[in-house]
């Protein structure tokens, strides 16, 4: 139930944006967007309120109550940005709105997104620890909630690589900046008394 409950979050998730930009941009109603677009964050309550359910019915934990955990918070933190980034490029490529934005490449720009992208990830890694300490504490039984104590480590190991990444943009934000590339040559046909004879 609670894998299937992930997969239709997911679904609904991306079913609310569209819907969402369709009556934005197609039908003009701002208004009904906006309760489709701030709608999101329903599907996690929902999510959570399932995971606990099947916890209390008598259910063994599982790598998918940890996923659950990772999935709320993952989109708490960053559900906002994905509809942000849709809109964009919704409005770039089919309205003729202004370009999506795009992440510095280099300086100080580039470091401080690295480090405020590090920072939302810690958040979403803190959120769902969070949420699996309350799983544990409502299941109330050592033996059934031992996955999720072990998910803790995912959810490290999950941070450590994105550490990884962030150390490599900072390096990155050092690099030289690329060379403008020269513009193509055109090619004119030339005079012909300033052809060379052949011969």
């Amino acid at each position: 139930m609670v894998v299937a409950m992930i997969v239709a979050c997911e679904v609904g998730f991306w079913v609310l944006i569209a819907l969402g930009l369709l009556s934005r941009y197609a039908l003009h109603r701002r208004r009904l967007s906006n309760v489709f677009l701030y709608s999101t964050p329903l599907l996690e309550v929902i999510l959570l309120v399932v995971a606990v359910v099947d916890l209390r019915g008598g259910a063994t934990a599982g790598s998918r109550h940890g996923i659950a955990a990772l999935y709320i918070g993952t989109t708490v933190v960053f559900g906002h940005r994905a509809i942000r980034w849709v809109d964009q490029r919704v409005g770039y490529h089919f309205l003729g709105g202004p370009p999506p934005w795009r992440p510095p490449r280099r300086g100080p720009e580039r470091i401080r997104y690295e480090v405020v992208e590090f920072g939302r990830t810690v958040a979403a890694m803190a959120i769902a620890g969070a949420l699996l300490g309350v799983l544990i504490l409502i299941t109330g039984d050592a033996d059934r909630t031992e996955a999720l104590r072990g998910f803790f480590g995912v959810l490290g190991g999950f941070t450590l690589i994105c550490l990884v990444i962030c150390v490599y943009g900072v390096c990155e934000a050092f690099g030289k900046p690329p060379k403008d590339k020269p513009a193509p040559r055109r090619l004119r046909e030339r005079d012909p008394a300033e052809r060379t004879p052949v011969g």
